[in-house]
């Protein structure tokens, strides 16, 4: 299974991580892809009406998919409904003290 967070494009923050969910260990290599569409609520509406599981978090929305290979099924979904998107790296300040 593959959860990717879809965000707003224009969003400031891009995504708030628990420390549940960082390593233990990790040094400047640390990623968490993400949706990020510049229509959120259209992209939410057209991927929930195509049975796609969308959950809602504290922090945000996300999806569930069972492989890197339906990637393509959602980005001709949101292109054929106009909506501009990009699968993206959402981590950009992560400090480990």
């Amino acid at each position: 299974m593959v959860v990717l967070p879809i965000l707003h494009k224009n969003s400031k923050q891009r995504a708030c991580l628990g420390n549940k969910n960082l390593p233990a260990n990790y040094m400047s290599d640390y990623s968490v892809m993400a949706l990020v569409v510049d229509r959120l609520d259209a992209a939410l509406r057209v991927l929930k009406e195509k049975k796609f599981e969308i959950q809602e978090k504290v922090d945000g929305f996300e999806i569930t998919i069972d492989g890197a290979g339906r990637m393509p099924e959602i980005a001709d979904l949101l292109h054929q409904s106009g909506i501009d998107y990009t699968l993206a790296d959402i981590v950009d300040q992560v400090y480990q003290g």
